[in-house]
């Protein structure tokens, strides 16, 4: 069931590469209006389930942390496509698994070993389907740096979401962290400018998709296995994103996939076959979350 509900997470997520074509506006313009819209979306049912930011009460403030965190990723790395190259920001993201890791341990969970070195398969398989460019192809340290902290914002919000989505149901989360992340991006589109109305037909409805694929099928999907599989698994179900995307526009587009994403691909998805078995032995020691 789980499995069978990351599948489709990661499909979702990965529909974003082909709907942003048929988008002519800015990445944070998009951005922001999928996490606006979903926050409108799942607002009933977080309503309907008694939610609220008052009755939240002491998650509040932990809610406004992974809401800012994960505004702070999306604006960073977007920044990041923009100062570097692509391969050095798609292969320094891709290091949020890591931090997971590393946040959850100095929160006082370790991973087992069979993560650990799940982690560092998949993540070198991510190294690889970019090319193995992070050295030879650096655009500017400022760009990498951006990158990087965007993983670091990522790992953020999926460390809080497990911890949260263990007393809060979905909706309710989801609603209140997506409001929090819209309105972070909001302060940083109005510096820079960037229009967030006006659109064409045709981007208006490519951004009505990403909200309800995405957005909705996507992370919200992700925030409801956040306290079921954990942060460290969901996570690195994301770095298959690239794959499921590289053979969305082979599809559609009939752009055929680097040499490196045949290489690397199957070591990404042996590296989550481990981890999703690494997963299973470890799911005891997980707090029961609250239901949708």
């Amino acid at each position: 069931m789980d499995i069978g509900l990351l599948l489709v997470a990661v499909c979702s997520i990965s529909s974003s590469a082909v709907l942003v074509r048929y988008a002519a506006a800015s990445s944070v313009a998009l951005a922001f209006w999928r996490c606006l819209g979903g926050s409108l979306i799942l607002s009933v049912g977080a309503v309907r389930s008694g939610t609220s930011m008052v009755s939240l009460g002491t998650s509040a403030h932990l809610i406004v942390v992974a809401g800012i965190a994960l505004g702070l990723h999306f604006a960073t790395w977007l920044a990041s496509l923009e100062m570097t190259s692509t391969a050095a920001s798609v292969t320094l993201v891709s290091t949020a698994p890591i931090f997971v890791v590393l946040g959850n341990r100095l929160m006082g969970r370790r991973s087992t070993r069979q993560m650990v070195i799940a982690v560092g398969v998949a993540v070198s398989g991510a190294f690889v389907v970019t090319g193995g460019d992070l050295i030879t192809d650096l655009g500017s340290f400022e760009g990498d740096l951006m990158a990087l902290a965007g993983a670091v914002f990522m790992a953020v919000y999926l460390i809080v979401g497990q911890h949260l989505r263990t007393r809060i149901g979905t909706a309710g989360y989801a609603a209140a962290v997506y409001a929090v992340a819209a309105l972070t991006m909001l302060p940083i589109a109005v510096v820079g400018d960037i229009a967030l109305v006006g659109f064409d037909r045709t981007t208006w409805l490519a951004i009505a998709a990403m909200i309800l694929g995405p957005q909705l099928g996507g992370h919200t999907v992700l925030n409801l296995l956040l306290g079921r599989i954990g942060s460290v698994l969901v996570s690195l179900s994301l770095l298959a994103e690239p794959i499921v995307a590289s053979l969305a526009t082979w599809m559609i587009f009939d752009e055929v996939p680097p040499a490196t994403a045949w290489w690397g691909s199957p070591i990404v998805l042996v590296g989550l076959a481990m981890a999703v078995r690494a997963s299973r032995d470890d799911r005891g020691e997980r707090p029961a979350p609250v239901g949708p």
